[in-house]
């Protein structure tokens, strides 16, 4: 019996046989090739790539088909496969060209060390080109025809490793190497798949069809356990399927406080992948969507590929509301060139700011975004907004997009809605003036508010004393957007870490807010925190206004 410490990719408590699954190492005889030759089963290999990956989109749950769409889109991404036919047209193999290309655009992104979402991409493109070089080398895609079901275990797994298993017949993953966030943890979340990652090559080496604990909730596995064990294992995974019970019980549940006041769970979500995660969770809709997570590196998309974005969140939302904040770089750290100079400092020219700095690119984006908004309920809001001036000048271009479109003669909703994130104190003290000028619903943000608010950077361990985000300050300056916003039947959502602490939920709850944006993770602790909560506690006779007093 020994033990292997790993990381928690997917939690979960499962007991089965290992099955190792080995990837091709790749080698590559040297020609002399026919680049004509070449070249024809490169764009076959490719179409019979693209109606695979259709293929498993069309059977996969939204969290999956984003990500079987994204890798059929890189296959058409005309610079990648430029790259590709040129190195054809020097001599070399088709398949070799293919790894060759993908492997560099692949770590390209692996190094974009700032940004952890365009890093899960770089999985993506090996996954799609080792696709293509699988069908220009008569590979099988389709493993393992197994008779029940296992626990994977590998070096890494790719997204499509998951879809060449029967369904139903993966009981768990472990990998040798991996990241917590890759795309294929998850799909194993999503498909409520224990796994762990980062477990070492060592365990790899002689695991297989041998039984193993898995404990991916704390991050271990156990290799030949003993009678001892196996026998607490199945006992714990009884105890957690009572729980599951449980907690779908809570599902059930109507969103409302011990005392039958309904509120609203949204979710904080940065694409397709998490968004299906949420409202498995129970989320009513997206209060949070960071558009800036889709980027590529060292490009904004075009309209087109944005709006493919923008339609793939709609569609993992099942009809539910999507709100897109507009590029916030400084924040989101998604392109690195957008990220350099004080532009996109704390105290510079992020979100709304740089937006309007940027015209062209702005437009790209809100083109986009009515365009999609014919697709489903997606509205918009503007982060870093300081002044109703920031709010007028959106607008504008707003109008500008809106009159665009229909002379191009292209779909889109007249009537998308557009609001204010309120990050700063500033906005949040002249709030009137954003609901006077046609602001149509205002999300308070709180990781920013904070902040600025205390002059504490969130990022700063020496100052977290100050990072207050429930303070009274704070209360003050929301109980001051809330009495505006009443007053005009403007909604308000309240988004942020803090408000996934289910103390600061409550005490935002009192203050009169009823939409609440969190993390996926954090949904059910939230909803069971609320309907353990009274809406209207006995404040003494003094009304809301002196909760933030407390």
């Amino acid at each position: 019996m020994k033990v292997y410490k790993g990381v928690s990719a997917s939690p979960g408590l499962v007991l089965g046989q290992v099955s190792r699954l080995e990837h091709h190492v790749e080698t590559f005889s040297h020609g002399p090739f026919n680049p004509e030759r070449e070249l024809r089963l490169l764009a076959n290999a490719v179409h019979t790539a693209q109606n695979e990956l259709d293929s498993m989109a069309e059977r996969a749950a939204p969290t999956e088909q984003a990500i079987f769409l994204f890798q059929s889109m890189m296959l058409d991404d005309e610079g990648m496969m430029n790259e590709v036919r040129f190195c054809i047209n020097a001599g070399i193999s088709a398949s070799a060209a293919m790894h060759q290309v993908g492997q560099r655009y692949a770590d390209q992104l692996a190094n974009m060390k700032d940004n952890p979402y365009m890093q899960l991409r770089s999985v993506d493109i090996l996954d799609a080109t080792r696709r293509v070089i699988n069908i220009l080398t008569n590979r099988p895609r389709v493993w393992l025809a197994l008779d029940h079901p296992v626990i994977l275990a590998a070096d890494r797994l790719m997204p499509t490793d998951l879809f060449s298993v029967p369904s139903g017949m993966i009981l768990g993953v472990i990998t040798a190497e991996g990241s917590g966030q890759s795309h294929a943890a998850i799909i194993a979340r999503a498909m409520n798949i224990p796994g762990i990652v980062q477990v070492g090559k060592d365990f790899l080496d002689d695991c297989d069809g041998r039984t193993v604990i898995l404990d991916a909730t704390n991050g271990n596995c156990i290799l030949d356990p003993d009678a001892v064990a196996r026998q607490q294992a199945e006992a714990s995974i009884c105890q957690l399927q009572r729980e599951d019970a449980e907690m779908k019980q809570l599902h059930s549940l109507p969103d409302e406080t011990r005392d039958g006041e309904p509120f609203e769970l949204l979710a904080n979500c940065f694409g397709p992948e998490d968004i299906d995660t949420a409202m498995q969770s129970g989320a009513k809709g997206v209060g949070l969507l960071r558009s800036g997570y889709m980027m590529l590196p060292g490009r904004i998309l075009d309209e087109q590929e944005q709006y493919f974005f923008y339609c793939s969140c709609l569609a993992a939302a099942n009809g539910c509301p999507v709100t897109v904040r507009t590029f916030d770089f400084g924040s989101d750290r998604t392109v690195a060139d957008a990220n350099q100079g004080p532009q996109s400092s704390k105290l510079g020219l992020r979100g709304i700011r740089n937006s309007l700095r940027q015209p062209q690119q702005f437009q790209t984006q809100i083109c986009a975004l009515l365009r999609a908004a014919a697709r489903g309920p997606l509205r918009v809001m503007f982060p870093m907004v300081t002044d109703v001036e920031d709010w007028d000048a959106a607008m504008s271009i707003v109008e500008h997009c809106r009159q665009s479109l229909r002379e191009r003669g292209v779909p889109f909703n007249e009537n998308t809605q557009f609001g204010v994130m309120l990050s700063i104190p500033a906005a949040c003290l002249t709030v009137e003036d954003f609901i006077a000028h046609g602001c149509d619903f205002l999300v308070i943000g709180t990781n920013d508010l904070t902040q600025y608010t205390h002059a504490a950077d969130r990022e700063l361990a020496s100052a977290e004393h100050y990072y207050r985000p429930a303070s009274p300050a704070m209360k003050k300056l929301i109980t001051m957007v809330m009495d505006a916003a009443g007053a005009h039947h403007v909604p308000v959502t309240i988004c942020g870490l803090a408000v996934g602490n289910p103390a600061n939920t409550a005490q935002y709850l009192h203050l009169g807010l009823r939409s609440f944006s969190v993390s996926p993770q954090n949904l059910l602790k939230v909803k069971r925190a609320l309907l353990d909560t009274d809406a209207h506690p006995d404040a003494g006779g003094k009304g809301l206004k002196a909760l933030y007093k407390a």
